[in-house]
Order: structure tokens, then sequence, then C-alpha cells
């Protein structure tokens, strides 16, 4: 397998009152497929962010 450069193209998100920090690791080759970070539909983030705010799994990318 020939190596691949990968830019990271989600700048992080926080400010003076962030308290909770989410580390992620290189996207999944499914998720870099669909061009959207946690993109793949095994993929438990959405869900556990869902279950956190008490908010219904997003299904799109734009609820997401």
């Amino acid at each position: 397998m020939e190596p691949q450069y990968i830019e990271h193209t989600l700048d992080p998100v926080y400010d003076a009152h962030s308290e909770i920090l989410i580390l992620g690791t290189m996207p999944s080759p499914k998720s870099r497929q669909t061009g959207f970070y946690y993109g793949h539909p095994q993929n438990r983030f959405w869900k556990v962010l869902a279950a956190v705010f008490n908010e219904p799994v997003p299904e799109t990318i734009g609820e997401k």
C-alpha cells in the first residue's frame, strides 16, 4: 500500500468557556471516502454525542 498524504481540514472548535476536549485520530478510509469525519455508519461518535446532549441521532451531514 502506498503512503497517502492526508490533510486535516477540520479546525479545532473551542473558546475560553470550553470544558471538554474530544480527541480523535486520523479519519478512517471510509470517512475519507464520504468526505466527512466520523462518516462510517458503524462509528459511534454521533450516537454518543446525541446521548450526551439528549438529542436524536443526526442522520445527515447537515444535521451532524
